[in-house]
């Protein structure tokens, strides 16, 4: 791609200088349709040009000449639409996700902005502890969850008792309250519905 537009730039002002078309497919240089690179740069020599297609500029603020040659020359290409003001994007509170319970993604649905895979990798590398809780977890999908700390599995909140029961060990003694992302829960959950038991230690508060 990037080579292919160096010699339709080289190509495009050899053709606009002799008059006539000029034939720039890569895949077509064997059939000898094409034009080889070392012909396009003997056309722009015969018309005054430089061999390699770059030439020699003025300044328009001091009328100086510049250091260095600009390699440049007419090319037909099709400008993109990204516009800032289209791309800008802010939210505070909004929709979520209903299995995940994050921040919906895009503009167009009012999303959050999302701190990807290389963001937290900075994050970590800063030791900014504090925003990488607050990002991935305050201001994304925070649960509270209930822990046994004997068998370290999650339990569930009872509301006739007021107290969190382990399913496992069929009581509610050895329960503490933690906050999880949310993701985080359904994580543990799909890997228990696969017969694999991820269990939480908890140190001593």
């Amino acid at each position: 791609m990037t080579v292919g537009k160096m010699i339709e730039l080289l190509g495009g002002k050899a053709g606009v200088s002799c008059g006539r078309f000029h034939y720039g497919s890569a895949f077509g240089e064997p059939s000898g349709h094409a034009e080889k690179v070392e012909n396009i740069s003997k056309t722009l020599v015969d018309y005054g040009f430089s061999y390699s297609g770059k030439d020699l500029l003025y300044s328009g603020i001091t009328g100086c000449p510049l250091q260095a040659y600009i390699f440049m020359g007419p090319i037909y290409y099709q400008k993109l639409k990204h516009m800032v003001l289209d791309k800008m994007h802010a939210r505070g509170n909004g929709p979520r996700v209903l299995l995940t319970r994050q921040p919906t993604e895009g503009k167009a649905r009012n999303g959050g902005l999302r701190v990807g895979e290389m963001e937290r990798d900075c994050l970590i590398a800063y030791g900014a502890s504090m925003l990488i809780f607050e990002r991935l977890m305050l201001s994304s999908d925070p649960f509270e969850v209930q822990v046994c700390r004997v068998c370290g599995l999650l339990g569930y909140y009872n509301h006739k008792l007021k107290t969190g029961i382990c399913t496992s060990c069929k009581n509610g003694d050895n329960i503490s309250t933690m906050k999880l992302p949310y993701a985080c829960k359904l994580l543990i959950q799909e890997l228990q519905s696969m017969n694999i038991v991820p269990r939480l230690k908890l140190a001593e508060a």
